[in-house]
């Protein structure tokens, strides 16, 4: 029974460890064509909720105030003007004005500390003159994730989510290449179910692996015990 036990534990700490060692991003992508406000991004809007049902409760920018000490933006600028009306980017908060501007190029999200969810809304977008844009991380186990971009056109917008379960994720990259957009509401943090959540109780990779090796070392101290009596 107790060597049932001392092997069952063991195989679930190297499943967990394996499983972490092998995540995927689970995305939730949507888009819309020739948007002007985010009430046109019904598609995107319905992205967005089914993200957050999955990540939960994630920390929020949306460019109305400084940026915060946990989040460093490179490229671009944040503005209430693209230039070029809604074909090159809008706000999306509500009662809001501010966005970030991205005249090409790329930018780059660079959290404190590491995430596994992040999302965002994005519009200008013209994937069918500029379709080869993309958005890339490492997840953590050095492995380059790319999520590619939907489809939207004439000014379109799109909400970009992702969960990729567990991963320490310290950036995300978005390659504009040469089309002008502009980003808001920005969603980043641990996911409800991250076993790096410390407010999850679940527990952590770590956690699980010092549990085999107390299994281990209990089962030979009572062998121990047994053999002396």
């Amino acid at each position: 029974m107790k060597k049932t036990l001392l092997a069952t534990a063991l195989a679930a700490s190297s499943l967990f460890l394996a499983g972490q060692a092998s995540a995927a991003p689970v995305t939730y992508l949507a888009a819309d064509n020739n948007v002007s406000s985010l009430g046109d991004m019904v598609n995107s809007s319905a992205a967005a909720a089914s993200f957050l049902s999955v990540a939960g409760s994630l920390n929020v920018f949306d460019f109305e105030s400084a940026v915060p000490s946990n989040l460093t933006i490179t490229g671009g600028s944040t503005t209430n003007n693209s230039g070029c009306g809604a074909l090159c980017g809008f706000n999306t908060s509500a009662g809001g004005s501010f966005f970030r501007l991205v005249y090409g190029g790329s930018v780059t999200f660079s959290f404190a500390e590491a995430v596994d969810a992040f999302g965002f809304y994005v519009n200008g977008l013209q994937t069918d003159i500029v379709p080869q844009q993309t958005i890339k991380y490492v997840d953590g186990s050095s492995v380059t994730q790319t999520i590619n971009m939907p489809s939207a056109t004439g000014g379109g917008g799109a909400f970009i989510g992702f969960v990729d379960f567990g991963q320490l994720i310290s950036s995300v990259t978005f390659n504009a290449t040469n089309d002008i957009l502009g980003f808001d509401d920005l969603r980043f943090g641990r996911s409800a179910t991250d076993p790096n959540n410390p407010s999850n109780g679940v527990p952590e990779p770590a956690s699980l692996a010092l549990l085999g090796l107390g299994l281990v070392g209990l089962a030979a101290a009572r062998r121990r015990k047994a053999s002396h009596s």
